[in-house]
């Protein structure tokens, strides 16, 4: 395999695992609001939320998701990864409708569309070429 291939590979499972787990963590926050209920800023309130066990997943799926996260600008172009991101959004819908019975109506799901798209022709010019993008040095020119 060579290191192109290596590097799309690295890049494309950090993907999955930054939408999984983005994902999850805004399903844990909601969890953990419904078991909490309404908070006010109290010592009483955050003790609650911090014995519920939805929000520490949401801690860890964070953590999780900053370390994908410097994988993907590590082997992306900022302009690219950032605008990936958005998958997120949608992601998080389908999973508020699966999970908690939430309604999706057309113009969610037209907005969805429009995301995907955008995502798709904002990657078109190469992908590839994003997923091997090497940094300029940070010392500038001359190694100054």
């Amino acid at each position: 395999m060579s290191k192109r291939q290596h590097i799309l590979i690295r890049a494309r499972v950090a993907w999955a695992i930054l939408l999984c787990l983005e994902t999850l963590c805004q399903v844990s926050l909601k969890m953990a609001g419904n078991i909490t209920g309404a908070f006010d800023f109290t010592a009483g309130a955050f003790a609650h939320a911090l014995s519920t066990p939805w929000l520490w997943v949401a801690i860890a799926c964070y953590v999780g998701a900053f370390a994908a996260w410097m994988t993907i600008l590590r082997e992306s172009t900022l302009s690219a990864a950032f605008s990936t991101s958005a998958l997120v959004f949608v992601a998080v819908m389908l999973s508020s409708w699966l999970i908690f019975g939430e309604h999706i109506g057309m113009m969610q799901w037209l907005g969805s569309l429009v995301i995907v798209c955008g995502i798709l022709l904002l990657g078109s010019d190469d992908a590839e070429e994003a997923a091997v993008h090497t940094p300029p040095s940070i010392t500038g020119p001359g190694g100054v």
